[in-house]
């Protein structure tokens, strides 16, 4: 079973990066770009339609294969933007990694597919439903949005350990 699963990821991560080239060398990131830069967006709202995107997305698909497809599409648009006084250019790379990466943990927690939710239907005792599960997680996902939107808002929330580390 350790090989299946071996197989399978590197089956997504073989995907994911054929879908990437072939994405690139058509020119798909500059036709997403222009289609965003045609819908009039704000930096905000890009950014804001991205997170959107990718929690969206969490519903349906692992993390893995929301990275592998979703970053090499959008991590371009973000790293080419700038939020003015709220962020420093050179900070805007990591903070958006950082953003997806809150995100992306609340994939672990949406039904239907989100793994922590099987998880703890394999250890619950068994007169517990899924259904009990899926309702019980409501308030984590609701502070996962408040963790993602704090540090949207307050980008120093989680850059200041990389700034002590490295410097500004």
């Amino acid at each position: 079973t350790a090989a299946r699963t071996i197989a399978m990821v590197f089956f997504i991560i073989v995907s994911a990066t054929c879908f990437a080239y072939v994405y690139r060398a058509l020119g798909g990131d500059d036709i997403v770009e222009k289609l965003i830069k045609e819908a009039g967006l704000t930096n905000w709202g890009l950014l804001i339609l991205i997170m959107a995107i990718t929690f969206f997305l969490g519903f349906f698909l692992d993390w893995i294969e929301i990275t592998l497809i979703v970053l090499p599409v959008f991590a371009p648009l973000i790293g080419g933007l700038d939020f003015g006084d709220h962020l420093p250019k050179q900070d805007v790379v990591h903070w958006f990694a950082i953003l997806m990466a809150l995100n992306l943990q609340t994939s672990f927690l949406t039904p239907p597919f989100g793994f922590a939710l099987f998880y703890l239907k394999g250890i619950a005792p068994k007169e517990i439903k899924i259904q009990s599960i899926y309702l019980g997680i409501i308030p984590f996902v609701i502070l996962q949005v408040i963790a993602l939107a704090t540090v949207m808002a307050w980008p120093n929330v989680a850059l200041w350990l990389m700034r002590g580390a490295y410097g500004d």
